[in-house]
C-alpha cells in the first residue's frame, strides 16, 4: 500500500517514481479513455474517412451528418474522424491534453445532443466522454505524461531560486 505524507523520506521517493505517480493522478482515466476512444471510435473512423476521401468508398457518417442537419456533411465527417483520432492519441500520450480536450468538447457536445434526440443507448457513452473531457480540461494530463516530461502548461518552466 502506498502511503503519502510529505514529511517522510520513504514517501518522497515513491511520490517521485513514475509508477507510484501513475496511480495518484488522473493519468489512469486519461490513458483508459484515450485507448477506448481510439479503439472504439478513432481508428475505425479515421480509416473510413481515408477510404471515403481518397478512394471514394461509401461511408455512413456523411449521410448521418446530413440527415442531422449539419452543414457541409461531406467535409465535416472526415474532419470529425481525424479530430477524434487525434484527441485519442493525445490523451494516450498525455501530449497537449487540455488543448485537445477543448477541441474535442464541441464534437462530444454535438454528438450528445444528436444521440439524445435519437434516443440511442450510445448517449450514455457520450455523457461519459463529456465528463472525462471536462475533467481533463480542469485537471490536465497528470504526472505521467509528455506534458509533464516537457513541463507544458506548468506556468513557464523551472523556478529560479
Amino acid at each position: 500500500m502506498l502511503d503519502y505524507s510529505r514529511g517522510t523520506s520513504a514517501s518522497s521517493s515513491s511520490a517521485q517514481s513514475p509508477l507510484g505517480s501513475l496511480f495518484k493522478t488522473i493519468a489512469v482515466v486519461r490513458i483508459g479513455a484515450g485507448t477506448l476512444l481510439m479503439t472504439r471510435h478513432g481508428f475505425g473512423a479515421a480509416m473510413s474517412a481515408y477510404q471515403f476521401f481518397w478512394k471514394e468508398k461509401p461511408w455512413a457518417w456523411p449521410t448521418l451528418f446530413h440527415d442531422a442537419g449539419l452543414p457541409y456533411a461531406h467535409l465535416l465527417a472526415p474532419v470529425v474522424a481525424v479530430v477524434v483520432a487525434g484527441v485519442a492519441l493525445s490523451w494516450i500520450l498525455g501530449f497537449l491534453t487540455r488543448l485537445f480536450a477543448v477541441v474535442f468538447l464541441p464534437v462530444i457536445i454535438t454528438a450528445l445532443v444528436l444521440l439524445q434526440k435519437a434516443g440511442v443507448p450510445q448517449a450514455e457513452t457520450a455523457w461519459l466522454y463529456l465528463f472525462i473531457t471536462v475533467t481533463l480540461i480542469l485537471f490536465g494530463s497528470g504526472a505521467v505524461s509528455l506534458d509533464k516530461l516537457f513541463r507544458l502548461g506548468s506556468g513557464g518552466g523551472s523556478r529560479r531560486r
